[in-house]
């Protein structure tokens, strides 16, 4: 794991804040859609907003190994290689919300402007293409966690877009303690899993056959990958304590 200096500072001030169960609730504009092949998680969301604010929007640079990203976020677990499972769910809708489809175009100037005298768009490297991703229309979304109300609430307002391609337009974002919240409540709602956890954590039950799944920030990075399950998964009602 790569500590940063530029990260130390949030790491001192965040292990100082006390932390309670929140409900955090996105509104977004009118008609936006969210790209939908993964959810978007909340602690991802806010890793990104602390790194940004880090680095001053510089980044991190690329690496196999993942860094030391610190969160206002209490944390359930952590592997033997210190990246840690953080009490945060995933973004899931509460409105009424409809699946749709965005088409995006990949089209090539032909123009005087262009230093080729002709192109050649059926086929080859500069074939024009209409590229389906499948979305869902919804205005509010909500996450679960349990961390600082004044940092998650400064960090989950730093947003004005979420969701790959930047389709959905943040108009608000609220912040309210809920006492009833548990750590199961961040884990599942419902019958549904809703946030990842790596099978060798001890905080769900064994759930069927794992799967290769990303479970700390950032979600995407398949060196930080493990065997564990995704949100979505049915969690049988035995294994729940609450309906």
């Amino acid at each position: 794991m790569i500590h940063l200096s530029e990260l130390e500072h949030f790491t001192a001030k965040f292990a100082q804040c006390s932390v309670e169960p929140l409900r955090v609730t996105f509104n977004l504009r009118k008609n936006s859609q969210i790209v939908n092949y993964d959810p978007i998680h909340f602690d991802g969301l806010l890793a990104r907003a602390v790194v940004e604010i880090a680095t001053d929007g510089r980044l991190l640079a690329d690496s196999e190994d993942g860094y030391w990203i610190p969160l206002p976020l209490k944390m359930m677990w952590q592997s033997a290689d210190n990246y840690p499972l953080w009490a945060a769910s995933v973004l899931y809708p509460v409105s009424q919300n409809v699946e749709d489809v965005y088409v995006r175009h990949k089209r090539n100037s032909e123009g005087w402007l262009h230093n080729k005298p002709k192109l050649k768009t059926r086929n080859g490297p500069w074939m024009e293409r209409r590229i389906p991703t499948p979305t869902r229309v919804c205005d509010c979304y909500e996450a679960r966690c349990i961390g600082n109300f004044e940092a998650v609430k400064n960090l989950a307002s730093y947003f004005t877009h979420i969701g790959k391609l930047r389709l959905g337009r943040v108009l608000s974002v609220e912040v309210e303690a809920v006492d009833e919240y548990t750590e199961q409540d961040i884990v599942w709602r419902g019958d549904e899993l809703i946030k990842p956890i790596p099978a060798q954590a001890d905080v769900v039950p064994w759930l069927g056959n794992p799967s290769l799944i990303g479970w700390t920030p950032p979600f995407w990075k398949p060196s930080l990958f493990c065997m564990g399950w995704q949100p979505g998964i049915h969690i049988p009602d035995f294994f729940r304590d609450t309906p």
